[in-house]
């Protein structure tokens, strides 16, 4: 989730409360406290679009979180306010800082949804319009650490879907640069500091730099001990090491978390589960592998959404085919 923040609110201790606690529901996977939170926003703020893009943030945190599907005809209807309060503040101030920003965290929100989508030509087009208002907020006020996330984890992905080309002239590779805006966010950010961390973990992950994603992880979970993105992070980062045995603990926690959850995570104890089997096979546990592998096949049993059912299928394989290598020596055929 990327939060953000505006002008009229800077001056503004009510709207300042209200975006803080709305931030901290949302990272306890709170929902509908944090919804609730938002539509005062909107009501007590009607021309300021902090309400209904938050709105849209936590319906998109919900997708992402319970992998849901990205057709909710509402998170686009708030977006679409938000965006159009946002054009209009900086028609009236062409020099808002703020309202750039938010413009930025609108056309952004549109850009995942349109990656998540599978459209990733209109998806790449919206993100490099969000990154252009996030860098005309940074021009206007340069201690809007809040917008360096969105600018950083452009150039990153940018860079790391485009690193064959880099050897060509005009292909630049900013991922560094990417990385330490994002670094930026995570240390002076004060709203959306815990999403650069999040989104630095997975950076980390993805690049191979898996002790500072544990670390930051680690750090997030110190003040979210519930969050399931920054335990998914973390128990990816340790397997990664080879520390199988404080994956498997992360791993429990997790799925502690799920169970107890009063939404639907079928899908994430089916990874969950399969994820913790591989790291016993890594262990030579062969007997709780082999419990944790019949736990995930139970799960054929279960209907999943249409958009989930091949990506549960391919599990299912995956799981099949690691109890063949442990009943053979061998090692697993995908």
């Amino acid at each position: 989730m990327v939060c953000c923040y505006g002008a009229q609110g800077s001056e503004d201790p009510v709207l300042h409360s209200y975006v803080l606690r709305g931030i901290d529901f949302t990272l306890r996977h709170e929902y509908g406290h944090a919804d609730s939170v938002f539509r005062i926003v909107e009501r007590e703020f009607p021309d300021h679009p902090a309400g209904s893009l938050y709105r849209a943030a936590v319906i998109q945190s919900k997708i992402l979180d319970l992998k849901l599907e990205m057709n909710d005809h509402q998170f686009d209807s708030l977006r679409m306010v938000g965006q159009e309060r946002a054009e209009r503040w900086i028609q009236l101030e062409p020099r808002s800082a703020w309202g750039h920003f938010y413009l930025g965290t609108a056309l952004g929100y549109e850009s995942y949804a349109r990656v998540y989508r599978e459209e990733w030509f209109g998806g790449i087009t919206k993100a490099m319009s969000s990154v252009d208002e996030f860098r005309r907020a940074i021009e206007l006020d340069s201690s809007l650490h809040d917008a360096c996330v969105g600018i950083g984890t452009y150039y990153y992905w940018k860079g790391r879907k485009t690193e064959f080309l880099n050897w060509l002239p005009f292909v630049g590779d900013d991922r560094k640069n990417g990385i330490a805006l994002i670094q930026r966010t995570a240390e002076r950010g004060i709203y959306n500091r815990f999403t650069a961390m999040s989104v630095l973990a997975t950076i980390y992950i993805d690049a191979g730099e898996y002790e500072s994603a544990e670390r930051l992880a680690d750090l997030g979970l110190q003040s979210y001990p519930r969050n399931r993105v920054f335990l998914w992070e973390h128990a990816a980062a340790l397997e990664k090491q080879g520390r199988h045995r404080e994956a498997v603990n992360t791993y429990e926690r997790l799925l502690d978390v799920i169970q107890k959850d009063g939404e639907e995570h079928r899908y994430n104890e089916l990874v969950c589960r399969l994820n913790m089997a591989r790291a016993f096979a890594a262990m030579a546990d062969s007997s709780l592998a082999q419990v944790e592998i019949s736990a995930v096949l139970s799960l054929q049993e279960v209907t999943f959404p249409p958009h989930l059912r091949k990506r549960a299928a391919d599990k299912f394989r995956e799981a099949r085919a690691l109890e063949r290598s442990l009943a053979t020596g061998t090692s697993p055929d995908k």
